[in-house]
């Protein structure tokens, strides 16, 4: 036997001395095939080939259950939008989530949440009073505020606004109202008559005062509203940095921790 692989191991020394370029070109085939099969393995590990969860369905969820679930999963998740408010869901509630629910993913995709803002847009009430009440009206529903209802009372000007109120409460202008808020406004009827023959004004001369009066009040309004807008603006840019930072500070956390975990795993198998 000794010498059957003694001649075997010569035959292959000659072989490998007349053909070099051949039998090295064969070798580096073979390290090629090894170093492709053991990337697979690496590349099956890391990406978690052939290991697919489904998604839970976390929607219409306090956004404190819906982590839960996720976390229990083994998923991982993120807050894509919380700054819209929507009416008909509760605040800090999932509105939607990206995977859609039930479908397959990897472990190591993404659950994005859309989470419903935690209260309402505040915006500056416009100073509405000695305006026409439609146009009120119109300005506070153009604004976005939801809850806007009208009554009258007797005055010596019909359908001028004489009162605005919010929640039943008298508020300046230039206060911030949450969109949600009861605002009523008070306009007058015109039903006060006042038959001095020395107060009669003449027909034509009122509506040019009431046309100048309506082009003040509008300049005005247009002015009010444009500052109003660029401070709710203001405000919503700060509330979404705000909860940025938050989200970027919760994850920083929770990288941290699982840095630590690792460097212990690292430290028990050393």
């Amino acid at each position: 036997m000794s010498n059957n692989n003694d001649k075997n191991q010569g035959g292959f020394d000659r072989f490998r001395d007349r053909h070099p370029i051949l039998v090295n070109s064969g070798l580096m085939v073979l390290a090629l095939v090894a170093l492709g099969y053991i990337a697979l393995l690496f590349i099956d590990v890391f990406t978690s080939h052939g290991q697919q969860v489904q998604v839970p369905d976390v929607r219409n969820l306090p956004l404190e259950k819906a982590i839960e679930i996720l976390d229990d999963a083994g998923l991982r998740w993120e807050i894509s939008d919380s700054t819209t408010f929507y009416e008909n869901y509760k605040p800090g509630t999932v509105i939607d989530q990206d995977p859609k629910a039930k479908s397959y993913i990897k472990k190591i995709r993404i659950i994005y949440l859309n989470v419903n803002a935690m209260h309402a847009p505040i915006i500056a009430l416009p100073k509405l009073v000695d305006l026409p009440g439609r146009q009120g009206v119109a300005t506070l529903k153009a604004m976005g505020y939801k809850n806007v209802t009208v009554d009258s009372i007797p005055s010596e000007m019909e359908g001028l606004i004489l009162q605005v109120t919010v929640d039943g409460h008298n508020v300046a202008p230039g206060t911030p109202v949450s969109v949600n808020s009861k605002i009523k406004i008070t306009v007058g009827d015109g039903s006060i008559v006042d038959l001095n023959p020395e107060q009669i004004i003449d027909p034509e001369l009122m509506d040019s005062i009431d046309e100048a009066n309506y082009q003040d009040a509008q300049k005005n309004y247009e002015e009010e509203l444009k500052a109003a807008q660029a401070r709710a603006e203001q405000e919503r840019k700060a509330q979404a940095a705000e909860e940025k930072k938050e989200q970027k500070s919760d994850k920083d956390k929770d990288k941290k921790k699982e840095q630590e975990k690792k460097s212990d795993k690292d430290k028990k198998k050393n």
